[in-house]
């Protein structure tokens, strides 16, 4: 049955039960009090009623005795006329009359006695009858007798009419008038004590109304209160922490349903506050410092690495602002910039104790799922070892570039002293064939030093810029050839490249060796002429075009190599990965040499 049907019925029982007693109990009391009315009604009507008998008789007396003197005083001469003896007589025979109708109602009060009268009551009654029965034929033969001898007939008034009504009558009407009187008080008494047990009656069913009522208070109470209390302590141990608590209930209406919800709601919970529970070891674990503010950024939440950088407690960190720990002064503007678009950037935190830690750092909005933004989020990782290991792998570095830009330096003199003493062997030299391949050596070395010596003024000491190599490059090489008979230009035009120096030595031996054989084959029987450079990039491959406006090659392809120069291209080339193409320059005129590698 549903909590509201158990209610609605426990209280119409009530209602009924205690309706039920009202109405008994105020009918019974009624038809008590009513008879106990009635009883004196009667009474009183029945005292009334003998008493007018007992007048009656009284003045049929005083009329009997009226007559007596009328016909004594007649005998002596008196003044009384026959018309006054006429009247007195018709006013007794009226009062007989009168006292017959009285005898009559006597009886209808006390002739059909109720099961509360005696058989003694019905005795005095038919007495009395029987009394006024003989007393009015007494008083008629008295006066038939009057007419014939009114001394015998006085004689028989003093001697049996008067001692009779007085000795007789008139003692069993006072007898029967006092009899009804007590016996009404009798059965007054008794429905008074009626009434009395009604009303013992009515306290007992009363007691037992209330009983009744208790066991359904009762009931009610096991129904409704003793379930929701045992629902209160679960809530309570639930809200204790004890995810095990369950309530067992068994009803089948709505208590029952919210106890099987309760249940239900204790064990999501559990599930939930388990995977919580989980959650919060995985960030308690974490290395990374975890900071949770609410939207005005007060710290609601923090996790142990947090704590362990920041050397504060949980107690005294929490509800402090967020902003206390940032390092503001120097580095505002970098943190406007990143923060709000949930970059991660270095930024720096303050402790307790006022020391700057260098962290990777983030923040993030945190949203609920209703879209409402309820605070941040801020992860930072202390990259205080990291930031001292790098400065010491920058010191380390400087201290190898320095080395670097040494060995650079000193390869670059050692290379000038070995072009020098080649200078010196030029000079001594009386054999043309010597000379000329003493300055070839040494316009090698020379290509190889600029190499080094732009490494050695580069920052990187790894990379040159390749359009000022070459540019020193031609320079270099066309002082050591220059020649009064004849007037040659070169022309460079280099796209921004940077080389390592793996491919940046061989590639500027190979570009020596094809603009020093431009130098020297490329202009015969000319007096001037012009050698062009051109070197792109496109694609991470490298593009390297040496063209000139000379007398051209005899043979263009299948050329077997006859010189060093020509085996020094094939094998550069080779070193580079590359491939070489040599062919005839623009409109057919002079020689075009395009060599193709990849870029390392």
């Amino acid at each position: 049955m549903k909590l509201g049907n158990k209610i609605i019925v426990s209280f119409v029982c009530i209602s009924i039960l205690i309706g039920t007693v009202g109405l008994v109990s105020h009918w019974y009391s009624n038809s008590i009090q009513n008879q106990l009315l009635t009883n004196n009604i009667e009474t009183t009507k029945f005292v009334q009623v003998t008493a007018d008998i007992e007048r009656g008789l009284y003045q049929s007396l005083v009329f009997l005795t009226a007559i007596k003197e009328a016909d004594t005083n007649l005998e002596n001469e008196t003044t009384l006329d026959e018309p006054t003896i006429g009247m007195l007589s018709k006013s007794f025979k009226e009062q007989i009359n009168e006292l017959s109708g009285l005898i009559n109602q006597v009886k209808e009060f006390r002739g059909n006695p109720n099961p509360t009268q005696t058989s003694e009551n019905i005795q005095d009654i038919q007495r009395l009858d029987e009394s006024l029965v003989f007393y009015i034929s007494l008083s008629s033969d008295w006066l038939k007798l009057l007419d014939e001898d009114v001394d015998e007939a006085n004689a028989l008034f003093t001697t049996s009419i008067s001692p009779y009504f007085r000795n007789r009558v008139i003692p069993d009407i006072s007898h029967l008038r006092n009899h009804a009187v007590i016996q009404q008080n009798i059965e007054n008494d008794l429905l008074t004590d009626q009434l009395e047990q009604a009303n013992y009656m009515i306290v007992i069913v009363s007691v037992i109304c209330v009983f009744i009522s208790i066991l359904i208070a009762f009931y009610i109470y096991r129904s409704i209160a003793n379930p929701l209390m045992k629902l209160n302590i679960s809530a309570q141990k639930l809200g204790e922490g004890d995810l095990d608590e369950r309530t067992e209930i068994t009803n089948k209406d709505e208590i029952g349903q919210l106890a099987i919800s309760f249940n239900t709601m204790a064990s999501n919970l559990k599930k939930r506050t388990i995977a919580r529970d989980y959650l919060d070891n995985i960030i308690e674990t974490i290395r990374e410092t975890l900071i949770v503010t609410d939207p005005e950024g007060i710290i609601v939440g923090i996790n142990k690495a947090g704590l362990e950088m920041l050397h504060y407690t949980k107690h005294e960190i929490v509800g402090m602002p967020v902003a206390r720990f940032f390092d503001l002064e120097k580095m505002r503007d970098k943190y406007v910039e990143n923060s709000k678009k949930g970059n991660v950037f270095e930024f720096c935190l303050f402790t307790k104790r006022n020391k700057r830690i260098p962290v990777l750092f983030s923040e993030a909005e945190l949203i609920n799922g209703n879209g409402e933004i309820v605070g941040t989020v801020c992860v930072a990782t202390d990259i205080t070892e990291r930031k001292e290991a790098d400065e010491q792998v920058i010191k380390s570095l400087k201290e190898k570039d320095v080395l670097l830009s040494e060995i650079h330096h000193r390869v670059k003199n050692n290379l000038a002293v070995i072009s020098g003493i080649l200078q010196l062997q030029v000079y001594e030299t009386k054999n043309e064939e010597v000379e000329k391949a003493l300055t070839e050596s040494q316009s090698r070395i020379q290509s190889i030093s600029l190499v080094h010596e732009m490494l050695y003024h580069s920052d990187t000491l790894s990379f040159i810029d390749y359009r000022t190599y070459v540019h020193d490059l031609v320079q270099a090489i066309t002082s050591m050839h220059i020649n009064d008979d004849k007037n040659i230009t070169v022309n460079s035009k280099v796209d921004e490249i940077s080389l390592d120096i793996n491919q940046a030595i061989p590639c500027s031996l190979l570009l020596n060796e094809i603009i020093v054989n431009s130098f020297k084959h490329a202009f015969k029987g000319k007096k001037e002429g012009e050698i062009s450079i051109f070197m792109t990039e496109k694609g991470g491959i490298l593009n390297l075009v040496v063209e000139d406006n000379g007398v051209g090659v005899e043979s263009i392809h299948g050329a077997k190599p006859q010189s060093l120069g020509t085996t020094l291209i094939h094998t550069l080339t080779s070193q580079l990965r590359g491939e070489y193409n040599l062919g005839h320059g623009s409109n057919g005129v002079g020689t075009r040499i395009e060599v193709t590698f990849p870029k390392a």
